[in-house]
């Protein structure tokens, strides 16, 4: 194919879209409806995600060290905790700072009695161990119970593994749902060209007859794909952004009263811009090509009957 035929195919494409713009609004909209239910899902299920994540950083591990321990051996423990792996952060926390922040807990009677009683500490000093990767939970404590100088172990196994579930139970749903949501749009938009091919369908069989190649045919319709993606993935963007936006707006007391951040959409922009413009073009090319082929192999038999 020469590159003058390639210029008239793609200009072909152009001026099919636009002359057949009922049915390219007609597959515009029906492409932002599922991008539109796909980017809203993959929000909402980023900002559950990001609620997980600040959960997983509450479930830390308190290493209590076991009394008498030089203070030398003390401070070497922390890049022995860190040795370990999976290891977030560690914060040393002194016996006196864990029992004062114990009596200011307690009510005013309580404290009085406590200190007044003994001058002794009851409390060992710890590290605050918080895990990287909750999935290697498990082997960590298993590291951190190995380690010399240690009294006990303080930790929440059962929330965890709890963490761990929920946080894989929603990957799963929403691969589910977006792939289903690009499959309904692969099959709306390989009907809605169904019906373009089937409008041109003597014009096809035309080209076919004079000796037309299937590519040749087939380019300006996989041009008039792209630009049905492309748009659709830019406004569906706008869409998105302008309902996640109006929906923090809405619900932003409940969301402050819960102690809660929402997620900045605009860190999250190009690369939904990027996925949208992806699957538009993916849709629309793939509608193009599922359609096209299953005309071009019937080789002008059926249409140019017409």
């Amino acid at each position: 194919m020469t590159g003058a035929s390639l210029k008239y195919l793609i200009k072909e494409g152009f001026r099919n879209t636009w002359t057949n713009r009922m049915m390219s609004i007609a597959s515009i909209c029906v492409l932002m409806s599922c991008l539109v239910l796909i980017g809203s899902a993959s929000m909402i299920f980023l900002n559950i995600d990001s609620l997980l994540a600040r959960i997983e950083e509450e479930n830390v591990i308190m290493v209590y060290i076991a009394d008498g321990t030089p203070e030398d051996q003390i401070v070497q423990m922390d890049a022995d905790i860190k040795a370990c792996g999976n290891i977030l952060s560690t914060e040393f926390v002194s016996k006196e700072t864990a029992w004062a922040q114990q009596l200011e807990t307690m009510e005013e009677a309580q404290a009085k009695f406590f200190t007044e009683i003994s001058t002794d500490i009851p409390l060992p000093d710890a590290y605050k161990v918080t895990v990287e990767n909750l999935d290697q939970f498990d082997d960590t404590v298993t590291k951190l119970k190995a380690l010399n100088n240690i009294d006990t172990i303080r930790e929440n196994k059962n929330l965890a593994q709890k963490l761990v579930a929920i946080r894989q139970g929603i990957t799963v749903i929403a691969l589910v749902i977006i792939s289903v949501l690009f499959l309904i749009s692969l099959f709306i938009i390989s009907n809605t060209i169904k019906l373009t091919v089937y409008s041109r369908r003597l014009e096809i069989s035309i080209m076919k007859s004079v000796g037309a190649t299937n590519s040749f045919v087939r380019l300006p319709f996989v041009v008039e794909g792209i630009i049905l993606g492309i748009t659709s993935g830019i406004i569906s963007l706008g869409l998105v952004w302008g309902v996640y936006e109006l929906a923090i707006t809405q619900f932003k007391d409940l969301i402050d009263s819960l102690g809660l951040k929402a997620l900045q959409f605009i860190d999250y922009a190009l690369p939904m811009l990027g996925a949208f413009v992806a699957i538009g073009i993916i849709s629309g090319v793939g509608g193009s090509l599922i359609t096209m082929r299953k005309y071009l192999n019937k080789e002008g038999s059926e249409i140019s009957g017409v």
